[in-house]
């Protein structure tokens, strides 16, 4: 207002017509406004609510206000024991040297789109006979990455810092993350990120090529799998034939003496391929009912040493190595 007060005036609490027009009057000395005087307060009124107006609608900084809880939020993020730094430095080349101190990586964080920036500077070692690269890298990310992709167990997935990620479907987000090209050149690259089987990551421009790689990958983890009990098994039964052949070239008692304390039940004649009812006739007749003891009590009935005891005999005594 172009108003001249000669008198003083208290400040109103609310920028009201009313409470302008009030102090008004106190400044000039009149108990009522003229026609011009009241248009020149509701003037005041309208460009204050036009201010208000435009603070709401633009833009705001987060960082430029006073947010004590965001601040630290950035401080832990670029803290050197963060998980951002931790990832940079075991996932991607970063500069270093034995002789010069200066030379390593400056992380600075910043909130928004995701966004990297970089700059790279030569420093030397204080008498000048080494030089070696500082890295300053400014990565953007959003103010969620925290529970977003740090609490998703993204944040390296497959071996790349995932800067954003929402998402899609109970095994895939829409993200993008950092990408290293030659020296020190960083880029963001956007996509999808697909959990395999397996429980690794795949990247892809599109969801189906991402998926396509992921289920890729488990077929082959699966068939290795396969590959691998099939190997063991082989060995397995490989073990059981020669020890099966080593017992059948021995006399009762040099089982007796070797083996004759090895416990063996029901169950070792049934994983040795005996059938559950004919190892039941047997215990029967030649243990009383019993269905479980020691190589001894089998030994000792007096059932003839045939293949099928034999092989009940090599199961429990592999059980009883395997357990040792």
């Amino acid at each position: 207002m172009n108003l001249k007060f000669v008198h003083p005036v208290s400040k109103p609490s609310r920028v009201t017509y009313d409470a302008l027009a009030a102090m008004v009057r106190q400044g000039l000395g009149k108990s009522r406004l003229s026609p011009a005087e009241a248009e020149e307060v509701r003037a005041a009124v309208e460009r204050h609510k036009q201010r208000q107006r435009a603070r709401e609608q633009a833009p705001r900084d987060p960082l430029a206000e006073s947010w004590r809880w965001l601040r630290r939020l950035q401080e832990i993020l670029q803290d050197e024991s963060g998980p951002i730094y931790q990832i940079l430095h075991r996932c991607y080349r970063m500069p270093y040297s034995r002789w010069v101190d200066k030379a390593g990586t400056e992380l600075e964080i910043k909130f928004g789109t995701p966004n990297v920036h970089t700059s790279q500077y030569a420093v030397w070692h204080h008498k000048h006979p080494w030089r070696a690269t500082e890295l300053w890298i400014t990565l953007t990310i959003p103010f969620s990455w925290r529970s977003s992709v740090l609490a998703a167990g993204l944040a390296d997935a497959g071996g790349l810092l995932t800067l954003a990620a929402e998402q899609v479907a109970q095994d895939a987000w829409q993200a993008c993350w950092l990408v290293q090209g030659r020296g020190y050149d960083f880029r963001i690259e956007r996509g999808y990120i697909v959990r395999a089987a397996d429980g690794t990551y795949a990247h892809g421009r599109t969801l189906k090529s991402a998926r396509a790689i992921a289920d890729g990958r488990t077929r082959v983890w699966g068939e290795r799998l396969r590959q691998a009990h099939a190997r063991k098994r082989a060995e397995a039964q490989a073990r059981l034939r020669e020890l099966r052949d080593q017992l059948a070239g021995m006399t009762r008692g040099q089982i007796l003496a070797a083996f004759g304390d090895v416990p063996i039940s029901i169950r070792d004649s049934v994983r040795a391929g005996n059938c559950d009812l004919g190892t039941r006739q047997w215990c029967n007749k030649w243990a009383d009912g019993r269905t479980s003891g020691t190589v001894r009590d089998v030994l000792n009935s007096g059932a003839p040493l045939g293949e099928y005891l034999l092989r009940a005999i090599t199961v429990a005594i592999a059980r009883q190595v395997a357990s040792a």
